[in-house]
């Protein structure tokens, strides 16, 4: 028996912020937005046009995936979309406790080193043993001391370095972000992934297509996942820190090209209006069909307008389904993955 406690039990969320969190149509909205963004390169079109005809394909107008070929895409606003949803959940959080009066939730001034004080809920979990070898290897790697002082420590202070940030884009900063810091710090404070109902290990995680009520529970926290990450308290220092990287990357335009990255409110989010730094008017949350204006899901303490749970849920089988005609989708570029892919691409 593993002696690692779990945040939950030492820094945890406000029982409205951990339910509401919790709730199927946050974690079907969190792993469906996450999902069709960075699987949409490698499925068949048959496959996209079930999903188009759902409202879910990523973007508005012009499809925005986050991925190809395995690397994030830096050009195409996706960046923009990354960074501004999950500054959206920020605000949403914050203002339930800010209807309580307490604290609002503190991102990491700086990604944690090895031998903090585990009191604080950042101590590493152990890895743990599961049928997928590579994976095992690779979060075997990421959560040791050696990974921290020869890649994320350096992108502690390459993500704020001024100089840097002055070169890039928003959605090449979101786009960078997510996918190597980001995903990384998902990935290195994951713990084994548990039947809620029982406690017990499950060592290669929920199937997504899984959609049992016990997965519903609030201990059901696993960081590694897209469906429950969001409700584990790290996820919030983890987030609050990459969101602080979006005001440093707008004071070092503001220095470097004074006036050429302007602030706007939209749909009541902090933001950037359109030019020569920022590509997109409206960034994607959810479908505009469902719920109107820029696509925000974002409704005050935590509502969610009308987004359909079944709907997303079909979105998901659809993401996982064999790519056979028997299904009704022809042969993809590359083979989508037959198991949930974490925070790994």
């Amino acid at each position: 028996m593993s002696d690692f406690i779990e945040p939950r039990n030492l820094i945890p969320l406000l029982p409205a912020v951990r339910d509401m969190l919790a709730s199927e149509t946050h974690r079907l909205h969190h792993a469906v937005w996450h999902d069709v963004r960075g699987q949409w390169t490698n499925l068949s079109e048959g496959k996209r046009d079930s999903i188009r005809a759902l409202g879910w394909q990523p973007g508005h107008d012009l499809e925005r995936p986050a991925v190809k070929r395995g690397a994030p895409i830096v050009d195409n606003g996706s960046g923009e979309d990354f960074l501004f949803m999950h500054r959206e959940m920020i605000q949403m959080v914050h203002e339930i406790y800010d209807a309580e009066g307490m604290p609002r939730l503190a991102g990491w001034s700086a990604v944690p080193p090895p031998g903090g004080n585990p009191a604080l809920g950042f101590d590493v979990p152990p890895n743990w043993m599961q049928d997928h070898q590579p994976t095992m290897r690779r979060l075997a790697a990421l959560k040791t001391d050696e990974y921290f002082w020869t890649a994320m420590r350096g992108w502690d202070r390459q993500f704020k370095n001024a100089a840097y940030l002055s070169t890039l884009s928003l959605g090449a900063l979101g786009a960078t972000l997510e996918y190597t810091v980001h995903n990384d710090m998902h990935m290195r404070w994951s713990s084994v992934p548990r039947d809620p109902s029982t406690g017990d290990p499950v060592p290669n995680g929920r199937l997504p297509t899984d959609f049992d009520s016990k997965w519903l529970d609030s201990t059901y926290d696993f960081l590694g996942e897209f469906y429950s990450s969001h409700v584990n308290p790290v996820f919030w220092s983890l987030h609050g820190w990459v969101d602080d990287r979006i005001e440093d990357w707008f004071a070092a335009h503001d220095v470097a090209h004074p006036g050429e990255v302007e602030r706007v409110v939209l749909d009541g989010i902090q933001w950037f209006k359109p030019g020569r730094w920022v590509s997109d008017e409206k960034p994607w949350v959810r479908p505009e069909m469902q719920g109107g204006g820029h696509g925000g899901h974002h409704g005050g303490h935590g509502e969610t307008h009308d987004l359909d749970p079944e709907q997303m849920r079909e979105v998901i089988r659809t993401l996982y389904a064999p790519e056979t005609e028997l299904h009704g989708f022809g042969a993809p570029d590359t083979v989508a993955p037959a198991r949930n892919t974490w925070f790994l691409t």
